[in-house]
């Protein structure tokens, strides 16, 4: 009977320390949590940016009183500004508008040869518009259209005077662009943007210039 007692009594001993070493062996490893998925870009919101490019710009001329014939040249100068504005997404559509301001460097020079010249140059361009464009995630395509505007002056000289003049020109403009979000804060773009200034008469009127310039550009936004 003591026998019998005692093997029973080390089988069980035996037995539950197998149980607790293999228990030991055992250890807790957490399902792994899955990454989340980056958030897509959101266009909505305040930018505010600089660009820089190209303005190929058109003078027409013509004299409202028939005094000469009509001529044109044209020059290709440096543009460079400031935007700010304002977008609105709703699903895929992006609406939204634009303030930019440019200073330019384009100008024409026409010498007589009977030493009569003629000197424009435009002096600033800036554009008020709205845009529109579909978002593939971070990279935004759009069209824009509005009001443009600039300053220009014309200078005249004739047997060693000469005489200037400075007008605001406005008219419209409409183009096409590609922004691109490298963070959640910083863009970048292109743009093409044809402008047409209209026309202004000058020295009361004895010559009118036309003016009109494909401006093509790329800069960077801030996104608040």
């Amino acid at each position: 009977m003591n026998i019998r007692f005692f093997a029973l009594a080390s089988a069980s001993v035996l037995a539950l320390g197998v149980v607790g070493a293999q228990a030991a062996d055992l250890t807790y490893e957490p399902a792994p949590v899955a990454a989340a998925a980056p958030a897509a870009f959101n266009w909505t919101g305040f930018y505010l940016g600089v660009h820089a490019g190209a303005a190929i710009t058109d003078f027409d001329y013509s004299s409202p009183d028939n005094d000469f014939p009509g001529f044109s040249d044209d020059n290709t100068g440096f543009l460079g500004g400031v935007q700010a504005g304002y977008n609105w997404q709703f699903d895929n559509i992006v609406v939204g508008l634009q303030t930019d301001f440019a200073y330019t460097s384009a100008k024409v020079s026409l010498n007589g040869f009977d030493g009569e010249g003629l000197e424009q140059k435009l002096e600033w361009l800036g554009s008020t518009t709205a845009r529109i464009g579909y978002a593939f995630d971070n990279l935004l395509v759009y069209g824009k259209g509005g009001v443009a505007y600039g300053q220009s002056k014309l200078e005249l000289s004739a047997i060693g005077l000469s005489a200037d003049d400075s007008k605001w020109h406005t008219g419209w403009t409409a183009g096409v662009g590609a922004e691109y979000a490298f963070t959640q804060n910083i863009t970048g773009l292109v743009e093409y943007n044809y402008v047409d200034l209209g026309s202004q008469d000058y020295f009361n009127g004895a010559v009118s210039s036309d003016l009109t310039s494909n401006v093509i550009k790329a800069g960077l936004n801030y996104k608040f």
